[in-house]
């Protein structure tokens, strides 16, 4: 399930080009203002699966009509739009709960007006599917590098990328149910006409409190178990979801 948020912005707002961290305590910030228990639960622990942690939540970018880049500040020109997912109740509950009584969303030193909340259908989840960005994906691996392991964040190209995505929305499931899926069939394709328009240009590098992480941005294309893509489409594809990464809407047909 996820929630759609539109903010006014008055005249106008600037923030720092990487802004998901800020986003990232907004959410943690808004759940502690209803159920701190759980808001601590969340921060600190996740749901836990044989020693990995998930905190089973996504969020898009911040959208509007009207956006500027100057220099390391990006300006809003426009109301806000904010989608927040997530495949557990208690999260949407209290998430939603706080934005409804406050009436405000607090983002750096910027306090907006709240002018809609709002719950969305969820789609008819299909063995075949196309979707659409609305935050990189990113998946990342261990990889030796000069005689060391170090993190690696796959490119579109790279043939480990789609395998590995399966496996981690694989765990995610067990985490959210407890069990394993009756299908674990998953795979993904990325939009190569797509990625040639862009001329490979399809990248985005994120500076997460002074760590770099490195998503795509790209429509793409999966067939396999329809609950797995549940999974992906509710909690975020690839990893690093909680930070801002992995969002996707149910890509428009083309006409």
């Amino acid at each position: 399930m996820r929630i759609k948020i539109t903010c006014d912005i008055g005249r106008g707002i600037c923030l720092p080009i990487n802004y998901n961290h800020f986003l990232t305590g907004v959410i943690y910030q808004l759940i502690k203002g209803t159920d701190p228990e759980y808001a601590d639960f969340l921060h600190q622990d996740g749901y836990e699966l044989e020693n990995r942690r998930f905190k089973l939540f996504t969020f898009s970018q911040l959208m509007a009509a009207q956006r500027q880049i100057r220099g390391d500040q990006i300006h809003f020109g426009s109301p806000l739009t904010w989608f927040v997912s997530s495949s557990q109740k208690p999260f949407l509950e209290n998430f939603a709960a706080s934005l409804m009584r406050d009436g405000l969303l607090q983002i750096e030193r910027h306090q907006l007006q709240i002018q809609d909340v709002e719950v969305l259908s969820q789609p008819r989840f299909r063995p075949k599917m196309s979707f659409r960005c609305l935050s990189p994906i990113t998946m990342s691996t261990m990889r030796e590098r000069d005689g060391q392991l170090s993190t690696h964040y796959c490119l579109p190209d790279d043939p480990q990328f789609s395998e590995l995505v399966r496996q981690n929305l694989i765990r995610k499931y067990e985490a959210v149910y407890r069990q394993p899926p009756t299908e674990e069939s998953f795979a993904m394709i990325f939009d190569q006409t797509y990625i040639d328009k862009r001329k490979g240009r399809v990248t985005r590098l994120v500076d997460y409190k002074g760590v770099k992480i490195r998503g795509v941005v790209a429509p793409f294309h999966v067939i396999g178990a329809p609950e797995l893509i549940h999974i992906g489409y509710e909690c975020g594809f690839g990893d690093k979801n909680s930070a801002g990464f992995g969002m996707v809407e149910v890509a428009k047909k083309r006409r």
